[in-house]
């Protein structure tokens, strides 16, 4: 069986290379009324409403706002940003805000975690290959294989070319039975995933510990083709190195 059986297969798969630190931090951007705020109006009447939503506009398509949404009575932006003189920039071109319409305060925001605020995808072929990825952490390789179809498939996709490194259910089992007995404590978890018709897609982080003791994280993305519940095809792609877990 080779070596990329699984986008879980961790330290087998071919490593591209390390991704450069990014020079951009993340900024939180608090919004609350100013002192010309207008109380005996609503927010969509206030002077310089309109030019507001523009620019929130203008920073969505410029790739510049991560997020943005309300709690209480203030709005909260995410803006990615080289520094927080950047941020203040780009809101000098929001008149309501040089009007005292609305008020901001900028700081750097460092998050612990991250996640997707969107609802989660709950279709069948969704949950298949959740229930795939979650036998795979409980090494439970029957588990896996009975999610898998009985001709299933699985290719290592490089950059112009394709190798098929998994043919079968049986064969796939057989080798995973061996796998988890090499690697006793390798866990994968997905980090982002989205759906195309029959076809799921996910970034997922892998972490073991190496032969030599060390404790090794990669992520990689994936392709499955789920059909009937079954994953048919599978497609993997090369594997980038992060900094050891500690």
């Amino acid at each position: 069986m080779k070596r990329f059986l699984l986008p879980l297969l961790l330290g087998l798969a071919p490593l591209a290379g390390a991704p450069s630190a990014a020079a951009e931090k993340l900024f939180a951007v608090t919004i609350t009324t100013g002192p010309a705020w207008d109380a005996a109006k609503p927010a969509a009447e206030q002077a310089f409403f309109k030019e507001h939503s523009a620019n929130l506009a203008r920073l969505r398509a410029a790739g510049l706002s991560v997020i943005g949404g309300r709690f209480a009575d203030k709005g909260l932006l995410l803006i990615r940003a080289a520094d927080a003189a950047a941020v203040r920039a780009e809101l000098t071109r929001d008149p309501s805000i040089t009007a005292g319409v609305f008020q901001a305060t900028v700081d750097e925001y460092r998050p612990f975690q991250h996640g997707d605020t969107r609802p989660p995808l709950a279709t069948p072929e969704v949950a298949a290959v959740r229930a795939l990825v979650a036998a795979f952490n409980a090494h439970d390789p029957a588990g896996v294989a009975a999610l898998l179809a009985e001709d299933a498939k699985l290719f290592g996709v490089a950059s112009d070319s394709q190798s098929l490194d998994g043919d079968g259910r049986a064969a796939i089992l057989t080798w995973l039975e061996g796998y988890f007995k090499s690697v006793p404590d390798v866990r994968s978890e997905i980090l982002d995933l989205t759906q195309t018709g029959p076809h799921v897609s996910y970034r997922e982080r892998a972490t073991w510990t190496a032969k030599d003791g060390t404790r090794r994280v990669q992520t990689s993305l994936a392709v499955y083709e789920v059909r009937e519940g079954l994953v048919r095809r599978a497609w993997y792609f090369p594997a980038n190195r992060e900094p050891a877990a500690r």
